[in-house]
């Protein structure tokens, strides 16, 4: 006899289960505990069940802060509008997502410096489209070089370019923390600063 279908809400109970024993390894034992079967053995489920909820470990490990993430782009958006001047929004998105990753380092630690262990599948390239903080940066830069406000060159690559600034500046200190740098939030301004000394027309 087929065993019944599991309703939503018991659904919503197992993949709450599932997320909660992934979020408790890496809080104890980093990323490198994070397998199928550790995961499994934790929430008590099948590792078919981790499979068959999230696709696969990276699915899972992303569900943990998707919800957060999408409010954040939800923030990034509400400020793009309030921003008509393109330099004055990409100084505004910079600040802002640099504020982000010092007020949720947590967040930012686990959400945006992933670093995939080998033993994780690679996963399909997402296009840029599909996330606003890019999107947005590429907007304002079209809409810069439009204006003459902004220097030529490929939009793709000057978006990387604002984004590997910020990037960076939250992500040197903590991962070179031996050496004697400025934290990011002392570094905020100076670092904004530059990047649009950057990619305006002089």
């Amino acid at each position: 006899m087929a065993r019944p279908k599991a309703s939503p809400e018991q659904r919503a109970v197992v993949r709450r289960s599932i997320q909660s024993a992934a979020a408790e390894l890496y809080r104890s034992e980093g990323l490198s505990a994070i397998s199928a079967r550790a995961v499994a053995t934790r929430a008590g489920v099948s590792v078919g069940t981790i499979y068959s909820y999230f696709g696969d470990l990276t699915g899972l490990m992303q569900s943990l802060w998707t919800g957060r993430i999408a409010q954040l782009e939800d923030e990034f958006r509400a400020l793009a509008a309030q921003h008509p001047d393109p330099l004055e929004r990409i100084a505004a998105l910079l600040r802002a997502y640099l504020e982000f990753g010092v007020n949720q380092a947590v967040l930012y630690r686990n959400a945006l410096m992933f670093v995939r262990p080998t033993a994780l599948e690679t996963p399909d390239k997402q296009p840029l489209s599909e996330f606003a903080f890019p999107s947005l940066l590429h907007m304002a830069v079209a809409e810069g070089q439009s204006s003459g406000a902004i220097i030529d060159g490929d939009i793709a690559s000057l978006v990387q370019v604002l984004w590997s600034g910020v990037h960076g500046a939250l992500a040197l200190p903590v991962n070179m923390d031996r050496l004697d740098l400025t934290d990011a939030e002392t570094m905020t301004e100076s670092m904004v600063s530059a990047l649009i000394r950057a990619i305006v027309r002089n």
